[in-house]
């Protein structure tokens, strides 16, 4: 990913360095930027529900079943020499005369500046995050997991608000209460009497219910996946103020190894050696892994750099945007894969969801055309 500079009389980061800025091209280069992140993230966002869930609910035999908190870890890492590699080529993209031996300490001097502890806070935020989204998808199916994950929307507005200064129009308003409306109907499976009502209600409550081949609490998946999203609107709003305020003089993969490198900590010493030592060490660290774990891993961190992009060529809400879309493409692609029947009234609820989606793009589109033609 090539270092960016401020175009002359604009605010967002438009161009490679060095390159001849014309009238144009900037704007286009940076909408197909978001265009293409936004895509990306539709498909990894669709794929990674379905493979995270098929490894946290697929029978094991007499093998354990992989640990979360060593996949979380796994992530980071992953993501970190990822952004470390990216990082080194913006580096020599923009010290092109520094010499092969003096990169590592422009790279050490660039990841530990005097306002790297800003990433803390969110990298354990991060962290915690990613251990919630493992909680909720061991307790929840596809589509209720991620249909209820989309409340990030709503805390990610609402955080835009608080931090950010936003202003949220009347249709996004309203498309935010047809995500409530949503979420609230995909916890409902059909119509049910009265009698049924009570009995969910004190399943949901009292403890588990059956999915694929073991017990899992509905109640303990639900309060996971309301944390995540919060944990969620925080991080990405905070981050995404962090990114946009500095890319000027701090490239986006230095920020993301920053946050890669100081959610290690939390991963590795709360999550690997406190809550999971005694199954480590008993089991191995790698027990439970297959080729799913591996590639819900791999999409995991693919998505963190995804994300990364998102914020800062688009936004946190759009980025969001795009993950409710993918709601659509898994609740389909769920259907087929593992055939669950599409019943009259589970199948209204893409649709009604999709509708919401239109409504929020067609307003953030309209922002940014209007923001384009001011900046223009």
């Amino acid at each position: 990913m090539p270092n960016f500079e401020f175009a002359k009389g604009h605010g967002d980061p438009l161009w490679p360095a060095g390159t001849p800025i014309q009238a144009s091209s900037p704007r286009q280069w940076q909408l197909s930027v978001q265009r293409s992140s936004l895509i990306l993230l539709v498909l990894q966002n669709s794929a990674l529900v379905m493979v995270m869930h098929h490894s946290r609910n697929s029978p094991t035999g007499i093998q354990p079943r992989y640990l979360a908190s060593t996949a979380v870890l796994l992530v980071e890492v992953i993501k970190l020499l990822a952004s470390l590699t990216l990082a080194i080529h913006d580096l020599r993209n923009t010290h092109p005369e520094a010499k092969a031996s003096e990169i590592p300490t422009l790279l050490s001097r660039s990841i530990f500046a005097s306002d790297s502890w800003k990433l803390i806070v969110p990298a354990a935020l991060y962290t915690l995050q990613n251990s919630l989204v493992y909680v909720a998808i061991s307790n929840l199916d596809a589509v209720t997991f991620q249909v209820t994950y989309q409340l990030k929307i709503l805390t990610t507005v609402l955080f835009s608000i608080l931090l950010l200064g936003r202003s949220i129009s009347l249709r996004q308003w309203l498309a935010l209460i047809l995500l409530t409306l949503g979420v609230a109907l995909v916890q409902v499976s059909g119509p049910l009497a009265a009698e049924d009502w009570k009995e969910r209600l004190t399943s949901l409550i009292r403890g588990g219910r059956v999915l694929d081949t073991h017990v899992s609490s509905g109640f303990k998946g639900l309060m996971a996946v309301i944390a995540a999203s919060l944990t969620s609107g925080l991080t990405c709003v905070y981050f995404e103020k962090l990114v946009k305020d500095s890319l000027a003089s701090v490239s986006l993969w230095t920020r993301n190894v920053q946050l890669s490198f100081f959610s290690l900590f939390p991963a590795l010493f709360i999550g690997v050696l406190w809550q999971d030592g005694a199954a480590i060490s008993r089991n191995g660290f790698f027990a439970g892994y297959n080729p799913m774990v591996w590639l819900t891993i791999a999409l995991q961190a693919f998505g963190g750099l995804v994300v990364a992009v998102c914020i800062a060529y688009a936004d946190n809400v759009a980025k969001n945007f795009a993950a409710s879309l993918s709601i659509v493409v898994s609740y389909v692609a769920t259907a087929i894969m593992f055939r669950t029947p599409m019943t009259g009234h589970v199948s209204t609820r893409p649709p009604f969801l999709f509708f919401r989606i239109c409504l929020l793009a067609r307003d953030n589109q309209k922002e940014k055309q209007e923001s384009l033609t001011k900046a223009g």
